[in-house]
């Protein structure tokens, strides 16, 4: 992870880091954020594996940012039959900030799906919240809890069929969504409450939601380690109990699925898209777009990737 995290700080802090801060400076006096997220894995209509994630300022309330999207996009990407004008240019107002993850076959991040590498992973979590529990005794139930679900995962991965794939992902997404709260807990300076806000699949649902419990211990240690454990602890963290069964963000959600969809339709080998939708998401909400970066993740490392519209 900490080779991950390295090659992140030394891409990002180049060009993107200064749009991110401007995003940031805009919104001077909030202290309430949160951030969306979709992913498209292993979908063979699509010339890239992506992680989206969206973060957004509070300031509307939950309701009122739902509505707002509504009425430019109703549905989903896979459910609508155009992408509206209003919408994309709605993207490109600085009222959220994108990150989106390419991630190549074998690349860097890809190597957490090795057995030997996962099991360790877990052994170390586990050794984690028994050392927590003892020097944080405040919150020690919840890190029993944590404890308790680390110790079912270790001994599902003995069994035959255990699912090392997806655990991998999970790790991913959840590293990635970590990162990001450190990059907004560093550069946003006065934050007190924050929330991640997944897309509900796979990722959400298997093992009794444990990519939340995995997340929270990814990214305290890397808030802990690399801002201090006082950032980290200063902010109230809230997280949805059960995101599969609340449904009340799913228009917030939409702006991250489109912005995935459109990344995950693009053939960076030719520069071709599959439809009308894809095409309009390329040129005229991912392209030439202050608030939206790319990081192409892989095998040698990770590199920006940039689209500028051509007008015929």
């Amino acid at each position: 992870m900490e080779r991950v995290f390295r090659t992140l700080e030394e891409t990002i802090n180049k060009s993107a880091i200064i749009l991110f801060r401007n995003f940031v400076n805009k919104y001077p006096d909030v202290t309430k954020w949160f951030m969306c997220s979709d992913y498209c894995f292993d979908d063979k209509s699509k010339a890239n594996n992506v992680i989206s994630f969206v973060i957004y300022p509070y300031i509307l309330d939950f309701n009122d940012w739902n509505s707002v999207i509504e009425t430019m996009q109703k549905t989903d990407l896979k459910h609508c039959r155009q992408v509206s004008p209003v919408f994309c240019d709605f993207t490109k107002k600085g009222y959220f900030f994108s990150f989106n993850f390419i991630l190549d076959e074998n690349c860097i991040i890809e190597k957490w799906k090795d057995k030997t590498t996962l099991d360790k992973v877990i052994d170390d979590y586990i050794a984690m919240t028994e050392k927590w529990q003892q020097t944080t005794p405040k919150n020690a139930a919840n890190y029993r809890r944590m404890n308790k679900k680390l110790h079912d995962l270790r001994n599902q991965t003995k069994r035959k069929n255990f699912n090392y794939k997806l655990l991998g992902r999970i790790m991913e997404v959840s590293f990635l969504a970590g990162y990001l709260k450190y990059l907004l807990y560093r550069e946003a300076k006065d934050i007190e409450i924050f929330s991640w806000l997944s897309d509900r699949d796979a990722i959400t649902s298997w093992n009794d939601g444990i990519y939340s419990d995995l997340y929270h211990m990814v990214s305290h240690c890397i808030i802990s380690e690399k801002l201090s454990p006082e950032k980290d602890n200063s902010v109230k963290e809230l997280m949805i109990n059960d995101v599969n069964k609340n449904m009340f963000y799913d228009p917030l959600n939409r702006v991250a699925d489109f912005i995935c969809g459109g990344i995950a339709d693009f053939n960076y080998i030719d520069g071709s898209v599959s439809g009308k939708k894809q095409q309009t998401l390329i040129e005229d909400v991912i392209s030439d777009n202050d608030y939206l970066i790319i990081l192409k993740i892989s095998e040698k490392g990770i590199a920006r990737a940039s689209h500028k519209k051509i007008c015929e």
